[in-house]
């Protein structure tokens, strides 16, 4: 029985496999296929696969639009653009916010409560939480430089914070800050 089973399966194998034939090319070259790319050149297929390759220097298309590691953003392009990399993020600090025990509070005006979080913004003016960033002020010197609670006088001052975007409190923002510039003219 054994010896049945063997020969069924080495015959079926024997059968699929040389069902398989090869692929001659014309001229002994590989072609390329007919595509052509936004600018209609030809041969898009055989770059990198087919794939846009992000780190080809010779793209002309280029819209500088791609944000690299260090680049300098306001809060509206902060908050609305997808950001895998270290940036420096601008604003006027407008509030303050916490999310202890996942109770979310934001404070707009002075008198402010919180200590553990700014809020910024373009405008120094702004009191929407659709137009500002959170950043966490984790305990030590930074949240005892940059709070609100214990320093009021921050309020509507520029800061340039730099870190990974996250969300954090709900919205946009820093989770943790790597360097900030404050107070900017």
């Amino acid at each position: 029985m054994k010896t049945l089973m063997l020969t069924v399966i080495m015959l079926a194998a024997t059968l699929g496999l040389g069902s398989c034939e090869k692929v001659n090319l014309e001229d002994g070259e590989d072609k390329k296929e007919n595509i052509k790319d936004d600018n209609g050149n030809q041969g898009a297929s055989d770059i990198n696969g087919g794939w846009i390759n992000p780190y080809d220097d010779e793209n002309e298309d280029d819209d500088g639009d791609e944000i690299h590691t260090g680049d300098v953003l306001d809060v509206a392009t902060f908050r609305h653009s997808a950001i895998y990399t270290q940036v420096w993020v601008e604003g006027y600090i407008v509030g303050a916010a916490t999310g202890k025990n996942q109770d979310y509070r934001y404070e707009f005006g002075p008198e402010f409560t919180f200590d553990t979080a700014i809020l910024l913004a373009d405008d120094a003016n702004a009191d929407d939480i659709s137009d500002v960033i959170s950043v966490c002020l984790p305990k030590g010197s930074r949240r005892s430089e940059l709070n609100l609670k214990d320093n009021p006088q921050n309020y509507g001052k520029r800061i340039a914070v730099f870190g990974f975007q996250a969300t954090y409190l709900k919205i946009p923002g820093i989770k943790q800050i790597d360097g900030y510039q404050f107070p900017l003219e």
